[in-house]
């Protein structure tokens, strides 16, 4: 019986674990800082797989701010999955995971400020430029999830966890009075710090091989 009941738990991973799928997150269009982001998992154990992400950021609506204008860059993710506890009757299957991620996005902001003609400044005049501003953050979190199966073909990948974030903001123009004088909480927030953030993710997917 204990043969048998192992033998029936390893057919129940080969069924729910992803063999080779593809994952878009429709949720990261609507970010500050939005991307196309699509995933690739697959399988390189019974119940261990890698996944690969990334994203092309592109720019939105708030490109009429003077401060965010013209937003270009990346980011990208890769995580392990193990996964557990298999539901023939749910048709879904729950994983462990650890991620380790990198964005990197650049942006313009406009800059205005008095000179001077002469070297005494009895002559002023104003001057207005952009300049680039960027933002770099690595981390790496620990989360949970799941993955429930709608066909054969078709699935929705939802998780949750932690993750540790460095976040890096250079802008040669800013001030700590800048921040001072701000009576509204900054969106984002561009001071550079160690946090520890939570984490919500769901994913739409689709196996390249059906499940049996």
């Amino acid at each position: 019986m204990a043969f048998s009941g192992s033998a029936q738990d390893s057919l129940l991973f080969k069924r729910f674990v992803p063999r080779h799928a593809i994952k878009i997150s429709p949720f990261h269009l609507v970010g500050f800082y939005p991307t196309f982001q699509l995933s690739y998992e697959t399988r390189v154990a019974n119940r261990f797989t890698v996944q690969a992400e990334g994203g092309v950021v592109f720019d939105n609506a708030f490109e009429e701010d003077e401060d965010f204008q013209d937003k270009r860059g990346a980011k990208a993710k890769l995580e392990l999955h193990y996964y557990v506890l298999p539901s023939a009757r749910a048709k879904m299957i729950s994983y462990l995971a650890m991620e380790l991620y990198w964005n990197a996005v650049n942006f313009d902001r406009r800059q205005v400020q008095q000179e001077c003609y002469d070297v005494e400044c009895n002559h002023t005049y104003t001057r207005e430029f952009d300049y680039k501003v960027t933002y770099r953050e690595p981390g790496f979190g620990l989360k949970v999830g799941f993955v429930k199966y709608f066909s054969r073909f078709l699935f929705m990948d939802i998780n949750s966890g932690w993750r540790v974030r460095f976040v890096d903001y250079t802008d040669p123009f800013s001030t700590a009075e800048d921040a001072i004088n701000s009576w509204l909480p900054p969106i984002p927030n561009e001071t550079d710090r160690v946090s520890l953030s939570p984490i919500v993710g769901i994913r739409f997917g689709y196996l390249f091989r059906p499940r049996k």
